[in-house]
C-alpha cells in the first residue's frame, strides 16, 4: 500500500513538473502590431522611476511630463541584465549617442519592469550616464497602455521595442518581435531606428 501511495505521489509529481517545464519553454507570443502604438500620445499617469546614488529611494516621473515638447526615444527590454539586452540592444544606443543627438534626439530612456535600484545598477555597468536615462516601469503603466506584455511564467515583462516620441506623441514603434511571435530583436536597435525613423525624418 505505502509502495502503491507512493508511486501515485511521484506521478501526480511528474505530471505537475511536466506542466510547469511546458509552460515554462512556451514560445513567447506578441500582444501588439507595430502601426497600433503609432500615433499614441503619452496620458497623464504612467509613472516610472528613477534609481538613486547610494541606494537613495528613486524618484518618480510622470511619461507625459518628461517628454512634453521634446524628441525622446524610448527602448524597452524584457528585463535588466540578461545577455541579449546588455550585449546588443542597449549599447547600441550608448554606442550611437552622438548620432541620435545630431539626428535631434534630446533624451534615450531605457525602460524594464525590473525595480528602479536594479535599472539604476545596470545603467552603471553599461556606462549609461549621459547617454541613456534608466527608467524603471515596475507598476506595468507603459507596457499596459501600449500592450507590449510578453507572455512569462516568472514574472511580468515587457517585449522589446523601441519608439519615437515627439511631444508625448509615438511618431514611430520598433518592435523585436514579429505579429507571429517570431523574434527579430535587430529591429528595436539603434541602427535600425536611426535609418527608419530619424534619418528618414530629416529635411
Amino acid at each position: 500500500m505505502k509502495a502503491a501511495g507512493l508511486i501515485t505521489s511521484v506521478a501526480l509529481l511528474s505530471q505537475h513538473t511536466f506542466a510547469f517545464q511546458a509552460r515554462a519553454f512556451t514560445p513567447p507570443t506578441s500582444t501588439f502590431l507595430m502601426s497600433s502604438n503609432i500615433g499614441k500620445t503619452f496620458p497623464s499617469g504612467i509613472t516610472l522611476k528613477e534609481g538613486q546614488p547610494d541606494y537613495a529611494s528613486p524618484l518618480s516621473f510622470d511619461l507625459a511630463e518628461i517628454t512634453a515638447g521634446k524628441k525622446v526615444v524610448i527602448l524597452a527590454v524584457p528585463g535588466a541584465f540578461t545577455p541579449g539586452c546588455s550585449k546588443s540592444h542597449l549599447p547600441s544606443f550608448i554606442n550611437n549617442h552622438d548620432q541620435l543627438k545630431s539626428l535631434g534626439v534630446d533624451e534615450v530612456i531605457c525602460t524594464a519592469t525590473n525595480d528602479a535600484y536594479t535599472m539604476y545598477a545596470w545603467g552603471v555597468d553599461q556606462n549609461c550616464a549621459g547617454k541613456v536615462r534608466m527608467l524603471s516601469d515596475s507598476s506595468g503603466s507603459l507596457m499596459n497602455f501600449l500592450g507590449t506584455i510578453k507572455d512569462d511564467p516568472i514574472m511580468k515583462r515587457s517585449e522589446r521595442y523601441t519608439l519615437i516620441a515627439e511631444d508625448g506623441k509615438v511618431t514611430h514603434f520598433f518592435p523585436g518581435v514579429g505579429t507571429d511571435g517570431q523574434k527579430t530583436p535587430e529591429n528595436a536597435w539603434a541602427p535600425n531606428v536611426i535609418e527608419k525613423g530619424l534619418e528618414g525624418a530629416k529635411v
